[in-house]
């Protein structure tokens, strides 16, 4: 018998659905940027995740995200690189040279994506 009642969650970004299922826990980051979803077998699903909101009402959670990137995906490599990358158009952009905001959402979600290739 499940530890925690299942109840259905949904984790949705405007390419699509990244999870549907049920599940006993879910754990959303706030700004660490790593999403967490223990389903009713037992299982942890991880995903780096973008800024959003999550409602639960009713016993749903619909949790909406710019980006979901399941943790098994990342490749390493690729992710530092983009952490690096994104770092220097933050610079940039804190310079004059584009849009701050955007950089820092970018630079914010590589971090995400670095970390939970690397954990």
């Amino acid at each position: 018998m499940a530890e925690y009642p299942p109840y259905p969650v949904e984790v949705i970004t405007p390419e699509g659905v990244a999870f549907a299922g049920n599940a006993e826990i879910l754990v959303v980051p706030g700004a660490a940027g790593e999403t967490r979803i223990t389903d009713e077998a037992g299982d942890v699903k991880r995903y780096a995740t973008d800024d959003g909101y999550v409602q639960v009402r009713q016993n749903r959670a619909v949790v909406l995200v710019g980006e979901a990137v399941d943790a098994g995906s990342i490749d390493a490599s690729e992710a530092t690189r983009r952490l690096e990358e994104a770092r220097e158009a933050l610079e940039r952009a804190e310079g004059g040279d584009g849009d701050v905001y955007a950089a820092r959402r970018a630079a914010a979600f590589a971090e995400a994506l670095a970390k939970v290739a690397h954990a």
